[in-house]
């Protein structure tokens, strides 16, 4: 596949600038922080609080108040916050139409599983006081793709509604990065370092195993989940991740879309509107938003026809 000039160009910079592997969990979320982007002019930043979780509300000018994105963002749950995925929770806001709400979960290694997948469900519990769940769609980027899948299962076992869709970008599912493959991309992968990932398992998984399905998504059970639509790149050591979530929601019976990007790294989407590949994905994954969004108004007004025809029968009896 050739790749645009701009998206080379970002590649050859990232390569030349990779910071070195480190061990300090301070360290990794400080070099996170200042790598981050601005969000766009056109896009209002507030904090709030969702079920007693601290949030960011991230919205573009042309968002639609009455539909939101429930974001949570990357990192490899030791890092990473709001203000770190301001820029591509904007970006998201924009393409979807909707109002991004990023959550502060908790980190580790201060704080093991479950404790970002309980923050998750509280948050998605508060924003339900202001949205029905067909006009919720959750979105996470790496770590954060395999926390709103967990979220979601646990919701299922909770028995409460359903969001209208669930969107990873580059998900890390596989946590002991055990596929043979990610070995092989590592040399090439300017962004993702393996052996550092399979350190944070030591940081994250407190009591549990790397394949318990209460932590881990391609253990998990996924019948019953909502739509979902899966984001890889070739260029990323974990390109494997995609795949499988992709496979194992399948065979659950879900309906998954699953996008295979050659070259693009590890969430290539946070370069849209500077690189091309990248803008292209993140209007992908507003159109899917939008289309979440429309079924979900669709199903609600066949509930409320069939509601009215339930009560004017009633009424002639």
């Amino acid at each position: 596949m050739t790749v645009s000039p701009q998206y080379d160009k970002i590649r050859r910079i990232l390569r030349e600038r990779r910071a070195a592997p480190s061990t300090d969990v301070i360290e990794l979320r400080r070099r996170m922080t200042d790598a981050a982007l601005p969000p766009g002019d056109d896009v209002t930043v507030e904090a709030i609080t969702l079920g007693g979780i601290a949030a960011e509300r991230v919205a573009a000018r042309t968002a639609h108040t009455d539909q939101a994105i429930l974001y949570a963002h990357g990192g490899g749950f030791c890092q990473g916050s709001p203000v770190t995925h301001r820029k591509l929770a904007g970006d998201v806001s924009r393409a979807s139409g909707a109002v991004c709400y990023v959550v502060d979960y908790r980190l580790a290694p201060e704080h093991t599983m479950p404790a970002p997948i309980d923050d998750l469900v509280d948050a998605y519990r508060g924003l339900l006081e202001t949205h029905p769940a067909q006009a919720i769609v959750f979105v996470g980027d790496s770590a954060g793709g395999a926390l709103v899948v967990l979220a979601a299962t646990r919701l299922k076992e909770a028995h409460l509604p359903m969001p209208a869709g669930l969107i990873t970008m580059t998900p890390w599912v596989d946590y002991p990065c055990g596929d043979p493959s990610v070995t092989e991309r590592a040399k090439d992968d300017p962004i993702v370092d393996v052996p550092e990932l399979r350190n944070y398992q030591n940081w994250f998984l407190g009591r549990y195993a790397a394949t318990d399905p209460a932590v881990s998504p391609i253990h998990a059970d996924l019948s019953g989940l909502p739509p979902m639509l899966i984001h890889g790149g070739g260029g990323d050591s974990l390109c494997s991740d995609a795949a499988a979530l992709a496979a194992h929601a399948r065979a659950a019976g879900v309906d998954v879309t699953h996008r295979q990007v050659p070259e693009m790294v590890h969430v290539w989407h946070v370069f849209a509107g500077r690189v091309p590949e990248s803008t292209e994905a993140v209007e992908d994954i507003g159109a899917f938003a939008q289309r979440r969004f429309a079924a979900g108004q669709t199903r609600e007004a066949a509930t409320s026809a069939d509601d009215l025809a339930g009560q004017s029968l009633a009424g002639r009896s």
